[in-house]
């Protein structure tokens, strides 16, 4: 996205203390409020949901005062991703990306929010999807988006991450260290085993200017 300058300066001064959490969130119509908060952001909550959810639980993060959704998903079913935002960003300046397990993907819908791209990439013969979205609106106190997928990416664990930020250029430097580095390295861990060990190195290393959030499920 292409910024106006006097809009880039407006946005600077507006989201001062926002990403660590002086901003008051608020639920989305009946969506439900976040439940955990990973990281300094209290913003964005991921879930599962469809006809493939098996059942759902929680698991603690290991050094980390704060819990990861966990779920039982039926392979090769049907369900989706769902992400809300609980956030005022004036200026529609918030972006998402969700680092996923290689997943057929279908529709995408959202509120406030719309699809910039969904790209697969592979490092050291891992294979894996990267969706991104950003608000559609000049001004909203929130919104979500959904990702219709097939539950394929292999039998046993797997993990979705979910990271909010602000800066467009950030993510194209974050994904440049995917497989690089422990933090790097865990990640790649994280998305192809699921392991909280591996998402609080991740936690750790994500800890200034974003908001962070993750899902972990075990198809069977």
């Amino acid at each position: 996205m292409k910024w106006r300058p006097l809009f880039a300066v407006l946005l600077g001064l507006l989201m001062v203390g926002v990403t660590t959490g002086s901003a008051a969130a608020k639920p989305i119509n009946v969506l439900p409020e976040p439940q955990h908060n990973i990281g300094l952001g209290t913003v964005v909550f991921t879930w599962l949901k469809g006809d493939a959810v098996i059942s759902e639980g929680h698991t603690w993060v290991p050094g980390i005062s704060a819990y990861v959704k966990t779920y039982k998903v039926r392979h090769n079913g049907r369900g989706a991703i769902h992400v809300s935002v609980f956030k005022w960003v004036p200026l529609g300046g918030y972006f998402t990306a969700a680092i996923m397990p290689d997943m057929t993907t279908y529709n995408f819908y959202g509120e406030h929010f719309k699809k910039d791209y969904i790209h697969t990439h592979t490092i050291a013969g891992r294979t894996f999807k990267v969706l991104t979205a950003e608000y559609s609106s000049w001004f909203s106190l929130g919104g979500w988006w959904e990702q219709e997928v097939r539950f394929d990416a292999g039998y046993g664990k797997h993990g979705i991450l979910v990271i909010g930020y602000t800066s467009w250029p950030w993510l194209g430097n974050f994904l440049g260290t995917i497989g690089v580095g422990a933090a790097g390295k865990a990640l790649l861990q994280f998305i192809f085993e699921g392991s909280t060990d591996a998402l609080a190195t991740i936690i750790t290393s994500l800890l200034s200017g974003v908001n962070v959030d993750a899902a972990i499920f075990t198809e069977v």
